[in-house]
């Protein structure tokens, strides 16, 4: 696995362009201020849908919060957009940062959960005359989704905290959380 993060990032650094403006005065702060924006979009829309799930608001029927589903997912890609930018510009500070690792297992576990909703109680919970307290499932996938994102947003931040640094002399193990020193073109020394 930590030959194919070496290899990630000598293949993420070859992105000259994104890195380029990336590192002008301007344009990390636009880009984390733009993800800041879609953070809002995606955390302020799905949450508000699941804490209705759960119960908050019962007077307003479900149907009508999922409307601010699309706003949501138009911040996830804001989001999407902007964090690959940051990862193209420096992909050895992310591809070996275990919160990175993590934010990503979160991200993924949110978007199966969000499947889950839909393949399993949507109709149910937004059908017109629908009771106006969510099925049991539908809170459990709420509680799931509010706890990821949550967990992803913790993750964000502790990016900062846990840059990798040089590996030991052993090398890195299954999963670098360190910078392999290289041999030779795309190799790891071991």
């Amino acid at each position: 696995m930590a030959g194919f993060q070496v290899w990630l990032v000598s293949t993420f650094s070859s992105v000259h362009p994104i890195a380029t403006m990336m590192r002008t005065k301007w344009g990390w702060p636009i880009a984390e201020s733009i993800h800041f924006i879609g953070l809002s979009l995606l955390v302020g829309c799905i949450g508000v849908f699941d804490l209705r799930l759960l119960g908050v608001g019962k007077r307003i029927p479900v149907a009508a919060l999922h409307k601010l589903i699309p706003w949501g997912l138009t911040g996830y890609a804001i989001n999407a957009t902007s964090g690959l930018m940051f990862l193209l510009t420096e992909p050895d500070q992310y591809i070996y940062n275990p919160s990175f690792h993590f934010k990503l297992l979160f991200m993924t576990i949110a978007g199966v959960n969000a499947l889950t909703f839909y393949v399993t109680v949507y109709r149910r919970t937004t059908a017109p005359g629908a009771p106006a307290d969510a099925p049991r499932f539908a809170k459990v996938i709420a509680a799931t989704s509010l706890s990821m994102w949550i967990a992803v947003i913790v993750c964000g931040r502790l990016l900062t905290f846990y840059r990798p640094g040089p590996c030991p002399r052993s090398g890195p193990g299954f999963l670098a959380e360190c910078i392999p020193a290289k041999k030779g073109p795309g190799s790891i020394a071991q």
